[in-house]
């Protein structure tokens, strides 16, 4: 975690309160018919199917979500790295979060910024169109869900190729565009 991360205490903090919020494996397992059908389906052969629950009963799921949560977390950034970043201090921030100007989480009891909504290129450093875009998916998503839309190639955003809507707004292009894709409900 040392290496990992630049507030290495705090991140295994939040790993630690996220790991112990976690649901415990469920004993729950399907009858021999349910697995039976499974595998006369097609659906898994019975190796796949062998290692398929093995798998799970080592606790596969939950270190694929552990997994994908703690990379969503790295994608993120503390108060003191948004203060300095911005030129802002605290209060200034803390403003701008009440006011829905930038997006922050409260993750083990601080708040994290995720860094999709920081753009150096801008004047104010903040990705274009952020205030009406924060409008429309703060009502709709959680965090993660908000990481992964703006980390994904939508195929109607195309400039030079598709691109994703982070890349889409840096490089001048419309935010009603984003807006738009956010209404459609594709990713709720």
């Amino acid at each position: 975690m040392a290496r990992l991360a630049n507030d290495p205490e705090y991140f295994l903090e939040a790993l630690t309160d996220m790991l112990l919020a976690m649901r415990p494996i469920s004993l729950e397992r399907l009858s021999g018919n349910e697995v039976r059908f499974l595998i006369e389906s097609g659906a898994f052969s019975a190796e796949e199917w062998a290692e398929t629950s093995a798998a799970v009963d080592r606790g596969r799921l939950q270190v694929g979500v552990t997994e994908g949560w703690l990379l969503g977390l790295f994608e993120t950034s503390s108060m003191e790295v948004v203060t300095g970043f911005l030129d802002w201090n605290e209060e200034t921030v803390r403003a701008a979060v009440a006011e829905g100007r930038l997006y922050a989480i409260e993750i083990s009891g601080r708040l994290r910024f995720p860094t999709w909504q920081f753009s150096v290129g801008s004047p104010d450093k903040l990705l274009p169109g952020l205030t009406e875009i924060l409008q429309v998916i703060t009502p709709r998503w959680t965090w993660q869900s908000a990481a992964g839309f703006f980390a994904t190639v939508q195929s109607s955003l195309v400039a030079e190729g598709p691109q994703t809507p982070v890349q889409w707004l840096r490089h001048g292009g419309d935010v009603h565009d984003v807006i738009e894709i956010v209404e459609s409900d594709d990713w709720s």
